[in-house]
């Protein structure tokens, strides 16, 4: 939970407005060269147009800022029969449509001029249309088609040169992460970063290093995933493209939402909403409302995140962003879990179950049924708790699949190295050859450090695996050894803890059983019953020594293994446990007027000789019957 004071949302709305007007007077500069550029198309100048374009291809001008004037660029060049400036054009003016969210007249514009190969002459343009090709694709309901073409471009990558290398990873990039395809994603933007930082491609460098961030944020790996937002942002702020600029900050208030550093958060946000807003992207704008609708939960503003995150779920749902649609209705279940209204908010966490497969992510789908897991444990829904935390694990193990953690941290390291690398190659061109022969030594020096220090980075990142490993089983043991209505020991849980204190201690093994449990279920219903069998283990935790175990056996069953093989302190036990057990069920308000509970015991104490726990089992199951046949409400010990 972030705890903010009250105010920062007040400092966040000045914020918001400072930068919309910071945005509007860099977009004034803009719109002089566009200015240009319209006088220019009244008497055609195909250098004007070709000099637009390469702005545009290195993002000096923004797409959806300049939209008209990409438009007229488009139409000029198409009745002008400028044939390579008309195909370059259209190239772009397809990467327009799909900013703007216009699918359907993009598929036609990348249907009609994709079938006309033969005009497109130059494979770089070519694959422009490819890869807003491939964008698209990958935002239909079919897999298929957008996997083929992304097949495709891998079979196809090395024949490139490398700027149109650097264009086929960044499709790549963009396809694998909206495949959950983590790893992939982290290889190809690390590769295309290469490529851009050797080339001199700004725009794409900090495209790549932005899928870095999203890669590393996905992983968890927050520290990794602030650096790399950090450097997409001051690379993008060196370019005018104000779509990637806008998203660059909106992931970088993400993360440092995560973080805790919510008012450098909301600065990054309402960044990215001012520019969202100006060019009305509607994609855009449900990301960025959900995530201030999210700091405004987080700071107890319930009814303006109520408000906020009902707005998103139609903005979203009309959009076709179902990632958002359905984030924004687990954070509306979650407002009214706050504001005590568990009845709505669990037909909204149904709502969101029926629609799960429009989550693109595994670890999306994980997180939600760690919340309905939540939820179904408060209102007492044990079966459907059960199979929501069955669940998690099931796409917790799907994303641990998809992102092959040991792999990533190999290519953390590789793009380390690269790092060093480019730097040297820097200083190579810096330098002339007499200052580099007498750092030479210097320099082997710095890579031999360089090589220990990845190797013992290696060392560290397997420690940690196994650590993780580790904490991990201990975790599934605890789960698995758990019954999770008492939050006490199961049946597996009580009888490995009786087995090792059989093989050190002298111990007595008791058997319970609550009187007339099923006329409690069969009077009340099976949700009072539930509460009996919790009062009964709340009793026992507050009852027995330091020590001692008791498990949930069967049923009303209850195994018990004390550190004591002396009668009178088992029976002080029980009489203890009668009398704690009778003050919790006073308290279950079904039972008016208050209603006497029991329990019978068989104990068989295992002082004389050694026997196994099987006989002591059978033993004091034996005993019980006896106290049952005796009129139960009695202790018999043996």
């Amino acid at each position: 939970m972030i705890i903010v004071e009250n105010n920062t949302h007040s400092r966040g709305l000045s914020i918001r407005y400072f930068f919309r007007a910071f945005v509007l007077a860099s977009v004034f500069s803009f719109s002089l060269q566009s200015l240009a550029l319209e006088l220019a198309l009244d008497t055609p100048n195909r250098e004007a147009i070709q000099q637009f374009i390469s702005d545009v291809r290195k993002s000096r001008l923004d797409y959806l800022e300049n939209e008209k004037s990409l438009k007229e660029v488009f139409n000029v060049a198409k009745e002008k029969g400028w044939n390579s400036l008309h195909a370059e054009a259209a190239a772009l003016y397809s990467e327009l449509l799909f900013r703007q969210e216009k699918y359907s007249d993009l598929t036609s514009h990348l249907q009609y001029y994709l079938d006309k190969k033969e005009f497109i002459e130059r494979e770089d343009i070519h694959l422009l249309f490819l890869e807003t090709k491939l964008k698209s694709l990958t935002l239909m309901d079919d897999p298929a088609p957008a996997q083929a073409l992304a097949k495709k471009l891998e079979v196809q990558l090395s024949q490139h040169s490398n700027d149109e290398k650097i264009t086929i990873y960044r499709a790549l990039a963009y396809y694998y992460t909206a495949d959950d395809a983590l790893r992939k994603t982290l290889k190809a933007a690390l590769d295309g970063l290469e490529l851009a930082m050797q080339t001199g491609d700004v725009a794409s460098q900090g495209y790549f290093y932005r899928k870095i961030a999203d890669a590393y944020t996905y992983l968890s790996e927050s520290d990794k995933g602030i650096y790399y937002a950090k450097k997409a942002v001051s690379t993008f702020e060196k370019t005018n493209d104000g779509l990637f600029t806008a998203k660059a900050y909106w992931s970088l208030g993400n993360i440092l939402l995560e973080n805790d550093d919510t008012p450098n958060a909301l600065l990054y946000l309402h960044k990215a909403l001012a520019y969202f807003e100006k060019v009305n992207m509607k994609k855009g704008l449900a990301f960025a409302q959900y995530s201030i609708a999210n700091v405004q939960y987080l700071q107890g503003n319930l009814d303006e995140a109520l408000q906020l995150a009902q707005e998103n779920i139609e903005l979203a749902r009309a959009s076709g962003i179902h990632d958002m649609q359905l984030a924004s209705m687990i954070l509306l279940s979650n407002i009214y879990i706050e504001k005590g209204n568990l009845e709505v908010a669990n037909q909204i966490n149904d709502d969101v179950f029926n629609l799960i497969e429009k989550f693109s992510r595994s670890i999306y789908k994980a997180e939600f049924f760690g919340e309905r897991y939540e939820l179904k444990r408060k209102i007492n829904q044990v079966d459907e708790a059960f199979e929501a935390l069955e669940k998690k694990l099931f796409f917790i193990n799907k994303h641990y699949e998809a992102t092959s953690e040991s792999n990533i941290k190999a290519l953390q390291v590789k793009f380390e190295v690269k790092e060093k690398e480019d730097e040297i190659r820097r200083l190579e061109y810096q330098k002339n050859i007499s200052e580099l022969q007498a750092k030479e030594e210097y320099q082997q020096k710095i890579i031999w450090r360089l090589s220990a220090a990845i190797a013992f980075i290696l060392v560290l990142v397997a420690l940690l695996l196994f650590y993780r490993q580790v904490r991990q089983r201990k975790k599934y043991h605890r789960m698995a050894s758990t019954d999770h209505l008492s939050d006490c020991l199961n049946r597996r849980g009580i009888l490995n803890a009786a087995s090792v204190k059989l093989a050190h201690h002298s111990v007595s093994i008791a058997i319970v059983d609550l009187d007339y449990f099923k006329k409690i279920n069969d009077e009340y219903g099976h949700d009072i019953g539930d509460m009996v069998l919790i009062a009964f283990a709340n009793a026992a935790k507050d009852t027995l020594p330091k020590g001692d175990e008791f498990g949930r056996y069967g049923g009303e069953e209850w195994l018990f293994v004390l550190n004591s093989a002396d009668e009178k302190v088992v029976r002080n036990i029980f009489q203890k446990l009668a009398v704690a057990f009778q003050k919790y069920c006073d308290a279950i308000e079904a039972f008016n007027p208050k209603k006497e509970m029991t329990f019978s015991v068989g104990a068989t104490l295992n002082s004389k000789s050694p026997n196994s726990l099987d006989s002591l089992i059978k033993r004091a199951d034996t005993l019980l019957y006896r106290a049952k046949e005796n009129g139960r409400n009695q202790v018999v010990i043996d």
